[in-house]
């Protein structure tokens, strides 16, 4: 990864913040929120406010990180947190302009953006999606220069002008940001998040409509889908979990008979246990970043991540609502076992520890919000991406 000399300071300041988080989890242990699951949740998602911006933690991470927050918009308006989204995201567009930076994946200490390793193919994408989740019209408005030249950089540098496909000859960040990413079906749905989130708000002319003529889930569908689930990235015929839930997330595809069918291929081979949802079912080393290869071995691999089970979960219910029940249930109990919303677990069931005992996996993650919204709402639709602006009203009505 590299870095600006100006970004240093802030990420030297966040390795020994980490060391501390670590020696402290050690000795004292994780903190235990009290109550049933739902409180447990509510008190997570609280930890996360500083005051100014949500953070994706209040341990390791508890620094803006634009798709931690970005991806549990809905969720978190829905369960009335639109106030602080609001300040959050205008604290984001503050920073960035202020410091001329383009978006990124993730503000530093002292107010430093950076990307965490490589420009994030999701980071504009999910920021747009959450502008329009949170009713934030009034934000587009008064950052509408910076956001127009931020569409024609992405374009620029994500996208293959010939066939609306993320380059595969580049290096992106993603939401598993520890693993190589280039042209893969995650990619591919954040370009046509974008690509909907633009045409359908109408905020800015759009470099990628020509690309999809209204039928944003069509370059997933020729390129990575493969009868009853989505192949992970193109010329790769691996299977992982993010693949085949983040197309039916975003929103850019909704066909029923697709999302029971690749949601039954999940379970029916082991990405659900022993909970939802692991990336892969085995571990691939080849494909994991220097760092992670050689200090955090399959930190993203074949672990739980619960962020993916939360998303999971909201899919799951639209086909199958009493397996829903009953996954959600499993949570609830490991939840209240445990009084907190881990980040990343075992295949035990466990808080992840890396082999080293370098780090140790979060603990009251922002993307509970997900989960919570999912065990609370169950009369709302879905918290999709790509979800209407009456997704906000339906909190008031």
């Amino acid at each position: 990864m590299a870095l600006a000399p100006w970004i240093a300071p802030a990420v030297l300041a966040t390795y020994v913040h980490n060391i501390g988080i670590r020696l402290r989890r050690e000795f004292r242990g994780h903190t235990r929120h009290p109550g049933d699951a739902a409180a447990i949740v509510r008190a997570c998602i609280e930890a996360c406010w500083n005051g100014r911006t949500f953070t994706a933690s209040p341990g390791h991470f508890d620094m803006f990180w634009t798709r931690d927050l970005s991806f549990s918009v809905p969720s978190l308006v829905r369960l009335g947190h639109g106030p602080r989204v609001q300040l959050s995201m205008a604290y984001a567009l503050d920073v960035w302009a202020r410091r001329r930076s383009h978006i990124t994946t993730t503000i530093h200490y002292f107010d430093r953006p950076g990307d965490v390793f490589e420009y994030g193919v999701d980071s504009l994408p999910l920021f747009l999606a959450a502008l329009r989740a949170a009713d934030a019209t009034d934000l587009v408005e008064r950052n509408r220069p910076w956001l127009e030249a931020e569409i024609a950089h992405y374009y620029a540098t994500v996208v293959d002008p010939t066939s609306g496909l993320v380059r595969s000859d580049r290096k992106f960040s993603a939401h598993r940001d520890t693993v190589v990413n280039r042209s893969n079906a995650f990619g591919n749905s954040m370009v046509a998040l974008l690509a909907k989130t633009i045409e359908e708000t109408g905020w800015f002319a759009s470099p990628f409509e020509r690309h999809f003529e209204g039928d944003y889930g069509r370059l997933l569908i020729d390129h990575f889908w493969v009868g009853d689930h989505f192949r992970d990235a193109l010329g790769d015929e691996t299977v992982s979990g993010e693949a085949n839930i983040w197309p039916f997330y975003t929103g850019v595809v909704g066909d029923p008979l697709r999302v029971a069918a690749a949601l039954g291929y999940l379970d029916a081979n082991g990405f659900c246990d022993p909970y939802p949802l692991r990336y892969e079912t085995s571990r691939r080393p080849e494909r994991e970043v220097w760092l992670t290869r050689h200090v955090l071995p399959d930190y993203q691999g074949s672990t739980v991540w619960t962020s993916l089970g939360a998303m999971y979960l909201q899919v799951l219910r639209t086909v199958d609502p009493h397996l829903a029940a009953a996954e959600t249930a499993r949570y609830v109990a490991w939840i209240e076992r445990d009084g907190t919303f881990w980040e990343v677990m075992n295949a035990h069931g466990q808080n992840w520890v890396s082999p080293r005992w370098i780090l140790i996996g979060e603990e009251s993650m922002l993307w509970s919000a997900i989960f919570l919204d999912a065990l609370e709402n169950l009369d709302l639709p879905p918290a999709y991406l790509s979800g209407r602006a009456p997704l906000v009203e339906a909190v008031a009505a």
